[in-house]
């Protein structure tokens, strides 16, 4: 049976245990959360992250190329930018997909060897990719910042000018 095959009847089971791969990237508390009620919309990052984790799966099983895959990584590395993990910390879920493709292979690794090469450097791209969403968010973030900063100190300069010239009309 090909790689593929094996996966795909697996499916369901490797995004769940991937989820649960990424939910231990959290402080206990937040994975609880996280994991609770992925359908409401008081938990806008598990229901953002639950379908995403499925069809990024999907999409790596499948074969799909970069332009079908990036929604979804997009999707979660997004997240995860916002939340200051490290850029290492940020990707890192790609490569546990990896440990745990490689698990559910089990004994059957050696008379695939080559499939799994080819599924890992898949693997190995999407990381890439996700890299480089990232660093565009944040440098968004960075960016955002950078314009308050300088909104604030403009503000501040104005309220300093506007009381010396008050403060000097009423000396006059």
């Amino acid at each position: 049976m090909a790689l593929q095959d094996i996966l795909s009847q697996k499916h369901p089971k490797i995004a769940n245990r991937w989820f649960e791969k990424i939910l231990e990237s959290y402080p206990p508390e937040t994975a609880k959360f996280l994991r609770q009620d992925t359908q409401s919309f008081g938990n806008p990052v598990g229901q953002t992250m639950v379908p995403a984790v499925e069809k990024l799966c999907r999409g790596l099983i499948d074969g799909d190329g970069p332009k079908e895959l990036l929604p979804h990584i997009d999707s979660i590395v997004r997240i995860r930018a916002v939340q200051d993990f490290t850029a290492a910390r940020a990707v890192y879920f790609l490569f546990q997909f990896k440990e745990i493709i490689r698990r559910e292979l089990g004994d059957k690794l050696s008379e695939l060897a080559d499939e799994l090469r080819e599924f890992e450097n898949r693997i190995d791209l999407a990381a890439l990719m996700a890299f480089d969403v990232y660093m565009e968010c944040r440098e968004q973030v960075y960016s955002l910042k950078s314009k308050e900063f300088q909104n604030r100190t403009e503000r501040l300069l104005e309220r300093k000018f506007s009381k010396e010239s008050v403060s000097r009309e009423s000396r006059e």
